[in-house]
């Protein structure tokens, strides 16, 4: 018999303030949940049950952490001097199983946590996976290739390097679409574009994108 190869999607519910309880009705099918330290107390909040709690656990509540104890939650720990943040750790256990990844952060803690965010999920470790975040009223998405967007609440749509140039850049569905052009690192030009059509492309040859989508509620 074929050894079952199907991938799992993986939902990571961050650490810092608690996010907004209507980041629920927004949330895709997921496989598992990994609760990021904190994160556990702010899966409790919004009625999740994580499977597994991964992190240094330096900030999460002592009822959070006896709560995970007994109810026997898989404990994945690191100590506290390390080279990367619990969420990137989290992303890094996600993509042994799991083909994508969907965080979950309220966007109202620390500004270089949420630089944090940004760069965890355009990580190495992430490569690998489709990985998107509800940050805030926000919907986060990766393009490393090839992407279609969809309005949300609003038809506002920013497209960012990350990481460096991007190279190759087309888009289509926009009120101002490109064709093949780099955009640079320090540059608004992707900043406040709309998706017109029923959807948008968004593609890039080399480098890393990130559409952003505010105004989700």
């Amino acid at each position: 018999m074929l050894k079952n190869t199907v991938k799992k999607s993986a939902l990571l519910i961050n650490g810092g303030p608690s996010p907004e309880k209507r980041v629920i009705d927004y949330l895709p099918k997921i496989d598992i949940v990994l609760a990021v330290d904190s994160g556990f107390d702010n899966a409790i909040s919004l009625g999740i049950t994580p499977d597994v709690l991964i992190g240094d656990l330096d900030s999460i509540s002592t009822r959070g952490l006896d709560s995970a104890e007994r109810q026997s939650i898989e404990l994945v720990t690191y100590p506290e001097d390390k080279d990367k943040s619990d969420l990137e750790l989290a992303i890094l256990h996600a993509s042994k199983t799991c083909s994508s990844v969907t965080i979950v952060d309220s966007g109202g803690g620390r500004i270089d946590h949420l630089w944090g965010v940004f760069s965890a999920m355009t990580s190495d470790e992430a490569s690998i996976l489709s990985c998107e975040a509800f940050v805030g009223s926000s919907f986060i998405k990766v393009v490393r290739d090839h992407q279609l967007v969809k309005p949300l609440a609003s038809k506002l749509i920013s497209i960012f390097p990350f990481g460096g140039e991007a190279e190759g850049v087309s888009l289509s569905g926009f009120r101002w679409n490109l064709n093949n052009d780099t955009l640079k690192p320090g540059s608004t030009r992707g900043l406040s574009n709309e998706i017109i059509e029923s959807h948008g492309d968004v593609s890039v040859q080399k480098g890393i994108l990130l559409t952003i989508q505010p105004g989700l509620y």
